[in-house]
């Protein structure tokens, strides 16, 4: 286990403005750094939302790699999509032009600022991806196709009416309704002078091969990627139903020719697959396979592929299986210069590392390199060089550039973030959880902290459940925004309990069958640890929040003996009854949390049911549900706030018909914050309009702290896990 310095910044001096909801959203947002041929620069968009014009500004600029100096090479870049170099020169790069419904191709000139229409799309695509081959420059996209294969056009006939018809289960998938439309991978060969001659027509690559790539519901140009001749493709396998398989499979396929290849472990019974990339000289795939289908959070083990001349595999190596490395990559990356030389990015305690993977040492265990706040990407510079551009962001800095030497293990800061706080700001702790496991999780200070004076808590949990708080930047839920709110802020406690990842294997699988039992012992815990070991916590003013799997919690804990440390609790799309989670569109996780399907397991889902104790609500609740979130349906929502206002629980509902699991719209952004914060500072007494709520009625006499402790020490031990299991 990794040692940390606790962080307590001392009184500030000078007044800090602090950090509002306003400042995040209207900060910049940065694309990471894609560096160009010869290592001399790097391209990434910028990108500001204004609440004066209710409009998104973009431009387009090139940092350089040597200096940090930046420069504006397109100031009106509203419509341009995914950038990629093409590869031919240092300064041509190829850009998605999204203007109208028919996406463009279009060259820009990064010394001159000349721009170039090069092709236009038959319909809307994105995950533009580009190589320089012998024989041309390959531009890979990816889109919808319809039935017939082609590209879908956005001036199809509409049906004359509207219905959808289904025969088997999986109808709907995170924000849509699945129809006859699949996603395909498409592109076209362009020739390496002028790049506007097309060698190849645009085609589908999968056409006919009833195979679905790049997955849904979030699609990634991770999953695919280009050879001379080949590519590699993930996708959903076609043989088993997605509403009760994570099952992907890996294709080899040639791009001119019907020629496809199965990998080895496509029907092994694993379960999905991610990151497939060709070594540099073709030869070699490496990709990240988990071993149990059906759970989503299964531990990724790297695989290694040898292909033959023709694309087919003649050997696999599960690298990483067996050995005493317990993390789960994301992401995975040759070396330009060697082929038994592997990096991986993934988490590790709370932060998205780097790693390095020598495939001929026996021992397959990886390397960590950098640990630095968290890690977004990770880009080599020039083929030869052992220098890498990470693109990086902490809680307390949005993306900001480094250069990572390879040599001398060490970063150098080459672009600042566009939106920080003091880091100061940020301190993280330890304490024995439940299992007698240490749990790892972050403070966060208001940025006028006075280690004298008395704050509130924000106890924020994260969902997933299988996810964890970590060292990065959001824009969604930001602790530093949650910290700076209200008359003096909130000193903002985020825990990663039981269920985390970061933490290894085991620590994240030991949830399984126990939602409300390993978590919410080792929260009772850390909120017991933090109020006694930070005096400038007001016990007296403390509320609960959470989203997803943390709503779960929140409704759990509201119907807990918990429930009554909090003055205010906010469940952003939770969960109410865990038996409505077969409403959901990914069967195979209930199946997999709660040990079985309904009909198998009923009592698995019957066991730690919020709506079983909905009869001890009693703390102010905020509730928040969108219509368009059909992993956790908006029913939810309605229940839980029916409850609430038929038990006379004060209690708000805050519905956005235009979202789906997460509110994304800066503009419903601003009202989601504006309305939570208002509800918690009037219940925690940290606005003006201050809560009159006498809360003896519902503690008598006994204080807040003196509660927790009585709650804590029930917890601990076999006898509170026995009873509850």
């Amino acid at each position: 286990m990794r040692s940390f310095i606790l962080c307590v910044i001392s009184t500030v001096a000078a007044v800090v403005s602090a950090f509002s909801y306003d400042d995040l959203l209207t900060a910049p947002r940065r694309s990471s750094g894609l560096p160009n041929k010869d290592g001399t620069s790097a391209a990434f968009t910028e990108s500001t939302y204004s609440f004066t014009s209710h409009a998104w500004n973009a431009s387009l600029k090139l940092v350089s790699l040597e200096t940090g100096d930046t420069k504006e090479v397109m100031a009106d870049a509203v419509d341009v999509g995914d950038i990629a170099w093409a590869g031919i020169d240092a300064h041509t790069l190829l850009y998605l032009n999204q203007s109208s419904p028919y996406t463009a191709l279009w060259s820009l000139n990064t010394n001159n600022g000349k721009t170039k229409a090069l092709y236009s799309f038959p319909g809307s695509v994105s995950l533009l991806k580009t190589r320089v081959t012998p024989t041309g420059v390959r531009v890979v996209v990816s889109g919808w196709a319809s039935p017939d294969g082609s590209l879908l056009s956005p001036n199809a006939p509409a049906k004359p009416d509207s219905g959808l018809l289904y025969d088997t289960i999986f109808v709907r998938h995170w924000d849509y309704w699945l129809t006859e439309n699949r996603k395909s991978v498409f592109g076209l060969l362009l020739s390496e002078k002028d790049l506007s001659s097309i060698k190849e027509p645009f085609t589908n690559y999968l056409k006919g091969l009833g195979i679905e790539s790049p997955i849904m519901p979030f699609p990634s140009a991770s999953d695919f990627d280009l050879h001379d001749d080949i590519l590699v493709v993930n996708a959903k396998a076609p043989d088993l139903n997605p509403a009760n398989n994570t099952a992907t499979y890996f294709y080899v396929l040639n791009y001119t020719s019907s020629n496809t290849f199965d990998l080895p472990l496509n029907k092994a019974g694993y379960g999905a697959c991610s990151s497939p990339v060709f070594a540099p000289n073709g030869k070699k795939i490496a990709g990240l396979v988990q071993l149990e289908n059906g759970y989503e959070s299964d531990q990724s083990i790297v695989f290694v592929y040898e292909l033959a001349a023709d694309g087919t595999a003649t050997s696999t190596n599960n690298v990483t299986y067996g050995k005493t490395f317990d993390r789960s990559p994301s992401s995975v990356f040759w070396s330009p210069h060697d082929d038994n030389i592997l990096y991986l990015t993934g988490e590790d305690i709370g932060r998205e590392v780097l790693w390095t993977l020598d495939l001929k040492d026996p021992s397959g265990i990886p390397v960590v390199l950098n640990t630095t706040h968290s890690i977004e990407s990770a880009e080599f510079i020039e083929r030869s060089s052992a220098k890498l551009l990470l693109s990086n962001s902490g809680i307390a800095k949005s993306t900001y550039f480094e250069i990572f030497d390879m040599k001398t293990n060490s970063t150098t800061l080459l672009l600042d973030a566009s939106a920080s706080v003091n880091e100061n700001q940020v301190g993280e702790f330890w304490f024995k959880g439940s299992r007698d496991v240490q749990v790892h999780g972050f403070i966060i200070y208001p940025s006028n902290f006075d280690p004298s004076k008395k704050y509130p808590l924000a106890f924020l949990i994260h969902g997933g459940p299988q996810s964890a708080w970590t060292d990065a930047w959001s824009t969604r839920w930001n602790p530093i925004v949650w910290a700076d709110n209200g008359n003096d802020g909130y000193v903002v406690v985020t825990i990663n309990p039981t269920g985390s990842t970061s933490y290894g294997k085991d620590f994240t699988d030991k949830i399984q069958n126990a939602w409300g039992l390993y978590p919410y012992i080792d929260l009772v815990l850390g909120l017991q640890y933090v109020t006694k070991t930070y005096s400038f916590i007001d016990t007296e003013r403390m509320i609960a929040a959470g989203a997803s799997y943390g709503g779960y919690m929140v409704n759990w804990i509201q119907g807990s003996a918990l429930g009554r440390v909090f003055k205010a609790l906010v469940t952003h799309d939770g969960v109410f009854s865990t038996l409505n989670q077969y409403a959901s569109e990914e069967l195979y996780f209930p199946i997999h949390d709660f040990g079985g399907s309904f009909l198998q397991n009923t009592r698995g889902y019957y066991k730690f049911n919020p709506m079983n104790r909905m009869y001890h609500w009693a703390t102010p609740h905020f509730i928040v549900h969108n219509a368009k979130d059909y992993r956790l349906p908006e029913s939810e929502g309605l229940l839980a706030f029916n409850v609430l206002q038929e038990l006379g629980v004060p209690s708000k509902l805050l519905h956005f018909p235009d979202e789906n699991h997460w509110v994304l719209k800066p503009e419903n952004s601003r009202r989601w914050h504006k309305e939570i914060f208002e509800f918690i500072n009037h219940w925690s007494g940290s606005s003006s309009a201050r809560s009159t709520q006498k809360w003896e009625t519902v503690l008598g006499k006994t204080s807040t702290a003196a509660l927790l402790d009585e709650i804590a020490e029930s917890v601990r031990g076999d006898g509170y896990v026995t009873a509850n299991l």
